[in-house]
This record gives C-alpha cells, structure tokens and sequence, in this order.
C-alpha cells in the first residue's frame, strides 16, 4: 500500500460528502446535492488509487483508475474477486462522467450564445438524482475495496 492514511482520509471525505448529498436531496438543494455527490465519486476513486499511487490533481481520476486496474487486475481479482474488478471499472466511468460537474455546480456554465447558466439552472433534480446514485454505488465499491483487496474495516476510521 503506498499511503494507508491518505486512503483512510479521502473515504472519509468520500462518506461524509454522501451523507452531505444525502441530506441536500430530500431538501430540494440540486446544487449542493451535485457538487457532494461529484466530490464523493472523486474521493471514492481516488482512496482506491490511493492503495497504489499518489493520486492525481484532477477532479477526474479515471483514467489513473482505469490504469490501475490494467496493471493491478490480477492482483484486485485475487483478492477482492472477478465483481470487485469490474466495480473499479465501473468507478473510473462514474468518475468521468461526475468530473464536469465539479465546476459546472460551482460556476455554472457558459451556454452557446456565450452567456452564462447558473449552477442552480444547471444542477436539476434529474442531474442530483443521477449524480447522487452513482456517490452511492462508488462508496459502496471504495468501501468493498477497502475491506476485502486492503483488509480494512468495514467502515473508515474517524
């Protein structure tokens, strides 16, 4: 494992960002509710990455996830099973497809005619509740991860 501690505290970061999505949904906040659910799909992956590499500076690991399973693969499949490989996979595509929406919660987003949309037109309640089950799903496989390929607890330390 290359950093124990910098797993532990990005998996944190990653189940407190879902418990915040969590609680923003129900309560109508789009918004909030996108930019916890992409933070907590970034930190998912990159606390799996974590085991291996120091994880990039980018809101989309992907492809250093991706990576990681090429060259880890047998290893991951070994340990965490044939399932486990292919919910890291799955984890990388959430990663890429939650990355844009780091900024586009924050700032907004230029439209066409070069005007601008606001991160509360933008965040709708389709996007959050796309965003918010794909946090979950990528907890879920960082937090398996964690148990069954690092032999850690069920739950992150607090």
């Amino acid at each position: 494992m290359i950093n124990s501690s910098e797993m532990d505290w990005r998996l944190r970061g990653a189940q407190a960002c879902l418990g915040s999505a969590q609680r923003d949904f129900p309560a109508g906040d789009y918004r909030a509710t996108a930019q916890n659910a992409q933070l907590c799909i970034e930190l998912s992956a990159k606390a799996v990455i974590a085991h291996f590499a120091e994880p990039i500076w980018d809101h989309d690991p992907s492809d250093q996830l991706l990576g990681i399973v090429r060259e880890h693969g047998d290893e991951i499949a070994r340990r965490g099973g044939e399932e486990m490989k292919r919910g890291l996979i799955r984890l990388a595509e959430d990663a890429r497809i939650a990355a844009p929406w780091y900024a586009r919660s924050t700032y907004g987003q230029r439209a066409e005619d070069r005007s601008w949309i606001s991160a509360l037109d933008l965040c709708t309640r389709e996007v959050a509740e796309d965003l918010l089950e794909r946090a979950i799903r990528s907890f879920a496989t960082a937090r398996k991860f964690f148990v069954k390929v690092c032999g850690g607890d069920a739950a992150p330390s607090s």
